[in-house]
């Protein structure tokens, strides 16, 4: 199984205390040097940054380059950047099971590209369905207080809890 994350996923589960699912759910999670420097140097000190170092010494992330200049050029269309278009580019190119991602705009070109697409809500819901964490509204309304936008009157918040049996 391939895996590519985008850089939401690995801030926003580091947020909440989550990081390792990730490692728990992917043997291998592949990233862009794009994504390494949004979250390790341009994030340094925030939520992700200590933790995908860590995970990068330990070898189950693992930094892929994205050579095809052209894909890459053909997926950077309006509110996609050129590191959200290398990011789908890379789960194109290595054929990936998964692209974790939570922006919406990346998930919607990635899924007219034919790319299954997960994000940081699915793997928390997929972690209470497996017993991993025991409630769900705790870690949603923690990731809220962390600054990653979810309407707690909204379809993805409500959805997410009836997924769990919380609603």
């Amino acid at each position: 199984m391939i895996v590519v994350t985008d850089s939401g996923p690995l801030i926003h589960l580091a947020a909440v205390n989550q990081f390792r699912l990730l490692n728990q759910f992917f043997q291998l999670l592949l990233i862009t040097p794009q994504v390494h420097e949004e979250v390790v140097t341009q994030g340094a000190g925030r939520a992700g940054s200590l933790e995908l170092q860590q995970a990068l010494q330990e070898k189950w992330i693992a930094v892929e380059n994205v050579a095809d200049r052209a894909l890459i050029e053909r997926l950077t269309v309006p509110n996609i950047s050129k590191t959200d278009a290398t990011v789908i580019a890379a789960a194109l190119l290595h054929h990936a099971t998964l692209l974790l991602a939570d922006d919406i705009a990346v998930r919607t070109v990635a899924m007219r590209e034919g790319l299954t697409v997960m994000g940081t809500i699915g793997i928390l819901v997929h972690a209470r369905l497996e017993g991993i964490i025991d409630r769900l509204q705790p870690v949603l309304d923690q990731l809220r207080a962390s600054g990653f936008y979810l309407d707690p009157a909204g379809h993805v918040y409500q959805d997410a809890l009836r997924r769990v049996q919380e609603r």
